[in-house]
């Protein structure tokens, strides 16, 4: 429980089987340590001050009361979970960023993206509706915004370019219009993140539907019109 509401927010424990390991080896270790002090820790104050001085990391004190000796090895014990435990934040965090390149990586245009992404603000709004979720949710969506504009201006000034020239696209143009839209797909990718680590996975096929319809032709087309029956059918129907 305590882990789960540490890492609320944060991401997801079982994002990977690498963050899931890490997860049991820090509840085995906090477990471990639990047991060591019941058995150890009665025993402490009759182990000498120099090696209690080298096993903790302190200069060899005089013997103190068996509470005040305690504390520098309950610190030595719980250093090993502080190290995994950092290790699981930085694996949390790559879960996330990693499911989120994944998760874009079918998405190649700055117009897809910027349906995508209206979408995905829509979707997490209606699921986030608390004041401080709202404000965070619409301050990185217009950093993607403004991302996309810069990517679609770049596109175009190439674009006018090469038709007025009459030539295809140089390499540094193309290095120009792929760093554009890279950036942009970065800032979308904070708004995914952020889908990632508030949302549960039952929300994935739903994430994945709103990617669909960005990437989809309809998105960029209006729906056909119904063919306009004759004044003879029209009579006939009736």
């Amino acid at each position: 429980m305590g882990l789960a509401r540490e890492f609320s927010g944060k991401g997801r424990l079982l994002g990977s089987w690498a963050s899931s390991s890490l997860m049991l080896l820090v509840l085995a270790l906090m477990g471990a340590v639990a047991a060591g002090a019941v058995v150890l820790l009665p025993h402490a104050a009759s182990i000498p001050p120099v090696i209690a001085g080298a096993a903790t990391g302190a200069t060899a004190l005089p013997r103190r009361k068996q509470d005040e000796t305690v504390q520098p090895y309950v610190k030595f014990m719980t250093l090993g979970i502080a190290l995994v435990r950092e290790r699981l934040v930085q694996r949390v965090h790559l879960d996330a960023c990693t499911w989120s390149d994944r998760f874009l990586s079918g998405i190649e245009t700055s117009a897809q993206l910027r349906v995508f992404v209206h979408d995905l603000k829509l979707y997490l709004l209606e699921r986030h509706p608390l004041a401080a979720e709202t404000k965070t949710i619409n301050a990185v969506y217009a950093e993607v915004q403004t991302a996309i504009d810069v990517a679609l201006d770049v596109q175009t000034r190439i674009d006018e370019t090469c038709r007025q020239d009459e030539r295809g696209p140089t390499g540094d143009e193309l290095v120009a219009r792929r760093q554009a839209f890279g950036t942009a797909l970065a800032h979308c990718g904070h708004l995914l993140r952020y889908a990632y680590v508030h949302g549960r996975r039952s929300e994935n096929e739903e994430l994945t539907t709103l990617r669909a319809k960005a990437m989809s032709n309809d998105a960029f087309h209006s729906p056909a019109l119904p063919p306009q029956r004759r004044w003879l059918d029209r009579w006939l129907t009736r």
